[in-house]
């Protein structure tokens, strides 16, 4: 019977622990999150602050977009930026949604 409560202990103190590992990680995922927010707001207020210049190429993709080669676009785009197959395609593709 003994035997029997030393099981019983062990896993009442097993929960106990998984328990307080549980809230621990909880409260340090909502930390995070309170972080994240405070960087996000700063990013948009530093986006409202900095005024970025269009790379040059851009007028040369467009064109290209323009013209209907959009496979040479990406090609350019490749070479000019160092993108990869799917970046150089989302960048073409964010030109034609912004014009």
């Amino acid at each position: 019977m003994a035997q029997g409560m030393d099981w019983v202990w062990l896993i009442g103190l097993s929960l106990g622990a998984v328990g307080a590992v549980y809230v621990l990680l909880n409260q340090q995922i909502q930390a995070l999150e309170v972080r994240m927010k405070h960087m996000s707001k700063r990013i948009e207020q530093l986006e409202a602050e900095v005024t970025l210049e269009e790379p040059a190429i851009n007028g040369e993709l467009r064109r290209l977009i323009a013209e209907g080669q959009e496979v040479r676009a990406v090609k350019a785009a490749r070479v000019a930026f160092g993108y990869s197959l799917l970046e150089a395609k989302q960048y073409i593709d964010g030109l034609k949604e912004n014009d």
